[in-house]
């Protein structure tokens, strides 16, 4: 993991060579990671808009075996397998991306970063953020953080929403965010929009009917 530190702290020199604000360049590495990782996370958008598809077909196993546990496994995995879907294939971008939030987190939270913000003057501050390797001390950072959560959960196929993925976890990451650094915080709430956004573009190219609703349970 050492080893990641440093690789993504070098990324964040460059993008600060280039754009003279560790705000801007945390933001330009976002871009980036998302860029790099756009083939895995069309690949699962197309999982997730098959399971969705698929949401009826099953509904009529689970009522038809109903009675019959085994039957019902054995005939959803047929299904799976005739469909060539993966129940678990929206998640490979999340599981991957993991390293490299843990790389981030211990970058922006290691001493470089503190002396390279500090001897940054203006560099290592960002709008409202004056101490980016600090936490946000008016919270409005965490407040981004839950609503992009919120808001990048409900760009999902319908089928995949439910009031825990939709309240819960956007405000459980709000509150595990509060005392991460606010260059970090940055991190979290650029890389929930860029998802929505990249969210809204696949499932437009894939034909899927986009059921954004700003309430839970509804599409």
């Amino acid at each position: 993991m050492a080893i990641l530190e440093e690789i993504i702290w070098q990324m964040i020199n460059i993008s600060f060579s280039i754009s003279k604000n560790y705000g801007i360049a945390i933001i330009l590495i976002t871009v980036l990671i998302k860029f790099v990782f756009y083939p895995l996370t069309f690949q699962s958008s197309k999982q997730m808009a098959a399971m969705q598809r698929l949401q009826p077909v099953m509904k009529n196993l689970q009522k038809k075996y109903k009675d019959d546990p085994k039957k019902l496994q054995e005939e959803t995995l047929n299904l799976y397998k005739r469909e060539k879907v993966s129940p678990f294939g929206g998640c490979l971008p999340m599981i991957i991306q993991i390293p490299i939030f843990i790389g981030l987190f211990l970058a922006l939270k290691g001493e470089k970063f503190v002396n390279a913000v500090q001897n940054a003057g203006g560099g290592g501050s960002f709008i409202w953020l004056s101490n980016l390797s600090l936490p946000d001390p008016t919270f409005i950072m965490v407040v981004l953080i839950v609503i992009t959560t919120y808001l990048m959960q409900r760009t999902m196929p319908s089928a995949q929403q439910n009031m825990a993925m939709n309240i819960v976890m956007p405000a459980f990451i709000g509150f595990i965010s509060l005392p991460f650094p606010s260059g970090l915080q940055l991190y979290w709430v650029a890389s929930n929009i860029v998802t929505a956004l990249q969210q809204i573009y696949i499932f437009r190219k894939l034909g899927v009917p986009l059921t954004f609703s700003l309430m839970p349970g509804k599409s």
